[in-house]
């Protein structure tokens, strides 16, 4: 069997590696669904609501990778209204950029998919095998809708079940959630602190066993602290851990991503760039390996 898994990784190793580069005019190599909140504001702990969005790097820097890579990006949120920016989410390296930085505006201004997103439901009233992957990006919103919208919750059981790769990135992770039988109890009983109605909601989890990351419980008290005044009404990390997930970390705010099989995670923003790398290469292999190989021969599945 060693042998035989052996010979097939070396075969679609020298597909993978033979593939033609793709010109920027060349037709698209697959659709990746782009998943966001358009939800603009989180109700701390001590109830007071703060403004939040999606992190403008968080979602630029990757989607521009994949279409760069081929890939077209087709957006889709909730109510299938367009995400919206946090208000300071155009701090970090693009600081350091400017030209980055209009370059990621221009692109959430004009990208055709950006402007009319589609509703899940629509997603989920097509063919879903259109799609070859989907990526989540982060910010504290998905912690609202993303994590406890059931069409989310059928998206992935279907992503899951067809071995396709699934990216989430820093709070983004949290969207993992959805596809739990019963997220908005999970969710309901991470708020109240109530560990023992978390463990009863959290039962049967696709992901339960499998290594992940996200934004870290040491990353946020720092912005709990200096920049929110209160705590966030749960930790993603620990949501993740405690429904099942086997969460690891790397040192804060420094670039960490884990890939178990189909799952991808980054922990933070500066995981931005690594994790577009890694769904890039998932989603090539994804198009040259089928799905049977994957899970008999290779164990991705």
């Amino acid at each position: 069997m060693n042998s035989t898994k052996n010979m097939m990784t070396s075969l679609f190793s020298k597909a993978l590696t033979s593939l033609p580069e793709q010109p920027s005019s060349a037709k698209s190599l697959g659709r990746v669904l782009l998943v966001a909140s358009s939800t603009n504001t989180l109700q701390l702990k001590n109830y007071r609501v703060v403004p939040t969005g999606y992190s403008l790097e968080d979602l630029t820097v990757p989607v521009q990778q994949f279409i760069e890579a081929g890939y077209e990006v087709v957006i889709a949120t909730p109510d299938g209204k367009k995400p919206v920016i946090l208000a300071h989410a155009n701090d970090s390296r693009f600081d350091n950029d400017p030209e980055a930085l209009q370059h990621a505006i221009a692109f959430v201004d004009t990208y055709p998919s950006m402007q009319n997103p589609k509703t899940l439901k629509a997603v989920l009233s097509e063919d879903l095998d259109r799609y070859i992957g989907v990526y989540v990006p982060g910010g504290y919103a998905p912690m609202n809708d993303l994590m406890q919208d059931p069409d989310l919750g059928q998206i992935l059981r279907y992503f899951h079940k067809t071995s396709k790769p699934s990216a989430f990135l820093s709070h983004g992770s949290v969207a993992m959630l959805a596809a739990l039988p019963d997220t908005t109890a999970y969710r309901k009983a991470l708020v109240d602190g109530d560990r023992e109605a978390a463990k009863t909601a959290a039962a049967d989890w696709q992901y339960a066993g499998y290594r992940m990351t996200s934004f870290s419980n040491e990353e946020e008290y720092p912005i709990e602290r200096e920049i929110l005044d209160s705590q966030v009404p749960f930790y993603v990390a620990d949501a993740l851990a405690s429904a099942g997930g086997r969460v690891e970390h790397g040192s804060s705010d420094q670039s960490f991503v884990v890939q178990d099989r189909e799952l991808i995670s980054g922990q933070n923003l500066a995981s931005d760039r690594a994790i577009a790398q890694e769904f890039v290469e998932a989603l090539d292999e994804a198009r040259v390996i089928p799905i049977w190989v994957r899970k008999h021969f290779l164990g991705k599945a």
